[in-house]
């Protein structure tokens, strides 16, 4: 692959996820519906990294199967809030077969990280009003039609470039690496749950998205999760300080959405600075004109380092022979 097809696939990608993070945005301001705006910004940005460089009916099938885990999940942690039996049974189970999933790459491994987050927002969000689902069934309609329009246009799109992960070797292996994943999993769960439902809602996540097949891998996640959370929460402070406008803040959003699926691979602590601004910036969307962001700012990080330590344990437990050659490499690395 030349340079330009490499600047082509980067620009689709972009503005793929402009489409599909600032479409919800602006409805959602223009509405004055900013906790829908929020909630569009992140299905919309999950969905489109649910994409592949299949033809069209591959593209959308992965969409599809996407949407539908993540539909499944908020489903399941909606009817299962109310009993904390079912609560913990249910989320032990997606999160057993998300660290088994991760066997099949990197597709149900995505749907099922997924559906993972969705269940745990369910279960703790207070509630979920009607017009928000319209919000939902607008983003999924989006990614459908910007990714067929794109593929019509231009073919396929080139996935990006990964690094290779040492997976464990054995089916031993990766059931005790589908055990760690799941008990650090409600680990995060249950000491989210012992402070408040936001609280639990970006630990789990945390945990959820940093743990890998892989220790070498998931070290540098953590890593680098804390020093881009970092980052992106003292950017997004710095501009809710310099401004109080709704427009302003969109901005910004639209800014940073084109530049977020790019540095996934190769630089993943700038991949979740962008992340971590583009939410808290939308974040802000919805508490415009208070002071509370100021404290949900410090939350988030404490959430993303609590997040961090757990997953650390996990992969300590999953890779028990390598954690400790693991992490002193990644020290001499450094």
């Amino acid at each position: 692959m030349n340079g330009h097809s490499i600047n082509s696939a980067q620009i689709r990608r972009g503005a793929l996820f402009l489409i599909n993070i600032g479409a919800p945005v602006v409805v959602g301001v223009l509405r004055r519906e900013p906790n829908a705006a929020l909630l569009g910004a992140v299905v919309g940005m999950l969905l489109a990294f649910a994409d592949n460089d299949k033809a069209l009916p591959g593209r959308l099938r992965l969409l599809v199967f996407d949407a539908g885990a993540i539909a499944l999940g908020g489903v399941l942690g909606w009817l299962c809030r109310d009993s904390a039996v079912a609560l913990w049974a249910v989320f032990v189970a997606i999160t057993l077969s998300v660290g088994m999933a991760a066997r099949g790459g990197r597709e149900p491994l995505l749907a099922g990280r997924h559906c993972a987050m969705a269940f745990t927002v369910a279960a703790a969000v207070p509630g979920f009003p009607v017009y928000q689902f319209w919000y939902l069934l607008g983003v999924f309609g989006l990614n459908a039609a910007s990714r067929a329009i794109d593929h019509l246009v231009t073919g396929p799109l080139p996935l990006q470039p990964s690094v290779p992960l040492q997976m464990p070797a054995a089916s031993g292996g990766w059931l005790r690496f589908a055990l760690a994943f799941s008990g650090a999993a409600v680990a995060a769960m249950w000491i989210g749950k012992t402070l408040d439902p936001v609280h639990t809602i970006w630990v789990v996540v945390t945990t959820l998205v940093v743990m890998q097949a892989d220790a070498r891998a998931s070290y540098r996640r953590i890593v680098e999760r804390v020093a881009g959370t970092f980052a992106g929460v003292i950017a997004a402070r710095l501009i809710t300080m310099l401004f109080h406008s709704a427009a302003v803040i969109c901005v910004v959003i639209l800014i940073v959405a084109p530049f977020i699926p790019h540095h996934l691979a190769r630089r993943y602590w700038l991949h979740t600075a962008l992340i971590a601004l583009m939410v808290m910036l939308a974040y802000d969307l919805t508490l415009l004109g208070s002071h509370a962001i100021t404290n949900l700012l410090t939350e988030r990080l404490e959430d993303v380092l609590l997040g961090c330590a757990i997953a650390l344990v996990g992969t300590a437990a999953a890779f028990p022979r390598e954690a400790a050659a693991e992490l002193n490499a990644l020290v001499d690395d450094k």
